[in-house]
């Protein structure tokens, strides 16, 4: 069975704008590229049938929303190498806490707000060369939410189903 994961996609600006700072990275670190996003529930082992309809509810139920972007991170797994701290909104809490009840016996996952800017393992030494001179933006605004198929190699995850919020 594939995993899934269930993620909060930016909108056309914000997105463009943390696409180029995920282009930027991978060609200064020689890192997989990947869409902008903030998962808001991942690795779901279960059918693809079972996932939809409670992401399909969210996007009725949920408005575009921004949040503050606040500091750059570091981390020491290749899943949380290079990331960015987001401000959680209640619109975040609301859908995960109904991803949580209705995944929860599938798999536990802790929800931590954030959007990663890079995958991999590396030094701070790189991380630092990498990141100098980068303009990180002050907000991020979320239009959509999605499931997408996910696994260890990052140029095989693929969207599968997603849906605009309704207008705000």
């Amino acid at each position: 069975m594939d995993n899934y994961s269930i993620w909060l996609i930016p909108e056309r600006d914000s997105r463009s704008r943390f696409r180029d700072i995920i282009l930027r990275l991978s060609k200064k670190l020689r890192s997989p590229i990947f869409h902008p996003h903030c998962t808001l529930y991942g690795r779901l082992n279960i059918p693809i049938g079972k996932i939809i309809p409670a992401v399909d509810h969210l996007s009725k139920s949920i408005d575009q929303f921004s949040t503050i972007v606040k500091k750059l991170k570091t981390g020491k797994t290749k899943w949380k190498s290079l990331y960015l701290t987001i401000e959680k909104k209640k619109e975040m809490g609301i859908s995960y806490d109904y991803c949580k009840k209705q995944f929860i016996s599938s798999r536990n996952y802790l929800f931590d707000p954030h959007i990663s800017i890079a995958y991999g393992n590396f030094t701070p030494e790189e991380l630092h060369y990498a990141t100098k001179g980068i303009d990180i933006p002050k907000y991020l605004s979320f239009s959509s939410i999605a499931v997408v198929r996910t696994g260890d190699n990052i140029k095989e995850w693929e969207v599968v189903f997603q849906r605009h919020f309704k207008a705000e």
